[in-house]
Parts: C-alpha cells; sequence; structure tokens
C-alpha cells in the first residue's frame, strides 16, 4: 500500500539520492556526468511544502513527488522513483490521482519530460498528455480537456 507523507527539511537527502538514482542516466546522456552541479540544483529547489514522499506499508520511502499549482494549473515538477520502484505502476497511479484532482477542480496539468525519456513520455501520452512545447532536452506536455 502507498502512503503520501508531507516532506520535511530532514528529507533533503533523501530526495536527492532518489532524483540522482532515478535520472541520472538521462543526465549523462544530456549533459555528461554532473553530480555537482545537480546537487546544486537541489540544493536550490528542495522545498519540502511542495514536496511529497511516497512511502511503503514499513514507512521506508521510495519516491516522491513535487508540484506547483495555481488558480488554473497544477505544474508536475518532478515525479520520481527509486530504482527498485520503479515499474510497478506507481507512478501511473500517482498520475491517475493528479488527474483526478485537476479535472474535479477544472484546471490543467503541465509536466514537462526528458526527451530522452521515452519510458516517462510514452505513460503521460497514454494517459491522455499531449506535447505542446519542446525545449532541446524536453518536451513540455499538459492535459486539460475535462469534458
Amino acid at each position: 500500500m502507498i502512503r503520501v507523507r508531507n516532506a520535511t527539511d530532514a528529507d533533503f537527502d533523501l530526495t536527492f539520492e532518489i532524483k540522482k538514482t532515478s535520472i541520472k542516466p538521462y543526465i549523462e546522456k544530456i549533459w555528461g556526468r554532473e553530480d555537482a552541479v545537480q546537487l546544486e540544483f537541489h540544493v536550490k529547489d528542495f522545498s519540502p511544502k511542495k514536496t511529497k514522499i511516497l512511502v511503503d506499508e514499513n514507512n521506508d520511502a521510495f519516491g516522491f513527488f513535487v508540484t506547483t499549482e495555481d488558480d488554473r494549473q497544477i505544474y508536475l515538477d518532478n515525479l520520481l522513483l527509486g530504482n527498485n520502484a520503479q515499474g510497478q505502476g506507481i507512478g501511473t497511479e500517482m498520475l491517475h490521482e493528479l488527474i483526478m484532482q485537476a479535472k474535479s477542480r477544472s484546471k490543467q496539468i503541465k509536466l514537462q519530460v526528458f526527451k530522452v525519456n521515452t519510458r516517462a513520455r510514452a505513460l503521460y501520452k497514454r494517459l491522455g498528455f499531449n506535447t505542446t512545447r519542446q525545449t532541446e532536452s524536453h518536451y513540455q506536455m499538459s492535459i486539460e480537456n475535462w469534458t
């Protein structure tokens, strides 16, 4: 059973470790090995107020997600799972929940995904996300048609 808890300042190292293991292959493909740079990004971006930690029945953390919300949209900054939790439908479950929340509040969901992360992009497309823009390294996607 998956549970969600609010992050605290004490989750800084945990979230950085999950981030390193889950997206490191993509970071290396795009920019090369940049552990120090990624740590700088994490120091700047880590916000316990926007972060939810995913835990199992033993209270062991295995992933996290970060959202930013305003009047019109929910932006999924990150949905990252440790390597042992990937491929088990957890990401799909979390996205279904987020989609239901957005739909009930008539908000769109936006996110971006590394172009080299074809597996995640396929998941987003399967759930109804459409590519709206792209950068050199990312596809920007959204879902908003609730009719």
